[in-house]
């Protein structure tokens, strides 16, 4: 991500991360004026129309370019079986979604149901009225489906009322493709994928170098700052930084540690990536999903992208020789482990949607174990269902992915859900810039020669900002503090569990 605009803040209050919100409020129509059913946890509703016959279209906006085959039936079965709710579907970039939605808002035009964006928390979301509660449109059939944790106070919860939906199972988005094809070209082993820094920048160096300018050591999509966020703070923890998407401060340091060794060594890999020629000269141009198609066409060796890119390259690149591999760790060894999140809050319902129960049908459907199970099929996610992801997983690659994620991650303590109360914390925390995404681009795109003093600035600048916002926050009359956010009971080799929020002094 090249272009000057907003980025990603440095944290997420619940994932995401990813990921404030403002619009016209108005009052919810009241759920038994109408004869639409609210949403329950099966598909053999009786009634399939909207309210009183009318003639209802609804506004989805989200940004998940890999399910968009499997949508579009999704929305033609849908609109087959509700034929008097029409579906108007915009699938937009992350970074496309992210300016459009808080334009939408204002101006009091927003989508009936859209996700909150990776800048944003769930409190900051709701302290800016941009979403209402589910509850009184969905009933425990339903919620019941859904894995356990998937709605929690301080996550997808606020105030004992569900206000967001999680879009798939968590797991982290940073390991490592490789192109097994272009390993026998260099003369590396497909079967044995780099395991340091070292050995990952001298692999890409000779798949570089064995490409002869038809195929590069490593592609990623430079435009999106988000992507380079995850690779610093996920990558930095497997080395010990204690880092991770749910809190602004280090589990380890109990600081904003962003200028440890730990991320240091990250954006010196990286940089040796990019001295050596490595990186694909498209790649500060381009988006995530760009830098996806190229690598399924066989130009680079190496990509960092999530679960959801097999089943892409299944369906648009089915000869695409491909393997998966967990993260390389610093050469002195690994000292921690990716940071995996609390279940975070993705798909809501418009504060002023005048459709709240044709919304909840939507939901209903796409939450179905039968839509579901297509998406795990299809090496799309992994399914936030109980149950679907066992029954429906067939493609190798996303069996690998799960199994590298599982070894290589541990759940991370959520401070929201510790002390709910820090939603206002959040919701007062302002974004600094450059953050560690914007940072280890410019090191990227070598606009950053040595990142030592913009990541010394920006751990600064972090510290100050929480401090303030923990002030303000108790001005506001929130019992918070910054002990909130440190985990005296956290290890990094394990899951962070909830009868650890409940033991924690």
């Amino acid at each position: 991500m090249v272009q000057k605009r907003k980025y990603a803040a440095l944290f997420i209050g619940s994932a995401l991360i990813v990921q404030s919100m403002t619009a016209c409020s108005a009052s919810n129509p009241n759920p038994t004026s109408t004869g639409t059913p609210v949403a329950t946890g099966t598909a053999g509703d009786k009634a399939q129309t909207s309210t009183s016959g009318e003639k209802v279209t609804l506004r989805v906006m989200d940004w998940a370019d890999s399910e968009k085959p499997f949508r579009e039936k999704f929305i033609k079965d849908f609109e087959a079986k509700y034929p008097n709710i029409k579906i108007e579907y915009t699938l937009m970039s992350v970074d496309q979604f992210q300016n459009t939605i808080t334009t939408a808002i204002k101006s009091g035009d927003a989508p009936d149901l859209y996700p909150i964006p990776g800048n944003m928390s769930l409190s900051m979301a709701v302290k800016g009225e941009w979403y209402q509660p589910l509850d009184p449109y969905i009933d425990d059939a339903f919620k019941n489906q859904f894995a356990d944790g998937a709605f929690v106070e301080g996550s997808t919860m606020l105030n004992g009322k569900i206000y967001s939906i999680p879009a798939m199972a968590s797991v982290p988005s940073t390991l490592v493709f490789y192109n097994k094809q272009l390993f026998r070209d260099a003369g590396l082993d497909p079967e044995n994928p780099p395991k340091t820094y070292t050995e990952f920048r001298q692999a890409a160096k000779k798949i570089t170098e064995a490409g002869k300018g038809k195929a590069f050591g490593i592609i990623e999509g430079g435009k999106q700052i988000g992507r380079w966020k995850l690779a610093a703070m996920d990558w930095s923890a497997l080395g010990g930084s204690g880092l991770n998407q749910q809190s602004p401060i280090s589990l380890v340091t109990h600081d904003a540690n962003y200028d440890s060794k730990e991320v240091l060594d990250v954006m010196n890999l990286f940089k040796g990536l990019k001295d050596d020629g490595s990186f694909h000269p498209k790649t500060m141009s381009i988006s995530a999903p760009e830098a996806r198609a190229l690598f399924g066409e066989g130009q680079a060796g190496f990509i960092l992208q999530g679960e959801w890119s097999i089943g892409v390259w299944k369906r648009d690149n089915p000869n695409l020789d491909f393997g998966v591999m967990a993260p390389p760790v610093p050469d002195a060894g690994q000292k921690g482990f990716l940071p995996r999140s609390s279940y975070s809050p993705w798909i809501g319902m418009s504060k002023t949607t005048k459709h709240p129960k044709e919304a909840a049908l939507y939901l209903k459907e796409y939450f179905n174990k039968d839509y579901q199970s297509v998406l795990v099929k299809a090496g799309d996610r992994f399914s936030i269902l109980k149950e679907v992801n066992e029954s429906s997983s067939e493609i190798p690659q996303f069996k690998q992915y799960y199994d590298i994620a599982q070894k290589y991650s541990r759940l991370v303590p959520n401070p929201q859900i510790r002390n709910p109360e820090l939603a206002s914390v959040y919701g007062n925390y302002k974004d600094v810039q450059p953050g560690v995404g914007d940072i280890l681009q410019g090191v990227v795109a070598g606009a950053i020669k040595e990142p030592n003093s913009a990541l010394k600035q920006l751990s600064d600048i972090v510290d100050k900002s929480l401090d303030t916002a923990i002030a303000k926050a108790k001005s506001e009359g929130a019992k918070v503090d910054k002990n909130d956010f440190i985990f005296s009971n956290w290890s990094s080799d394990k899951n962070y569990s909830q009868q650890d929020y409940k033991s924690i002094q």
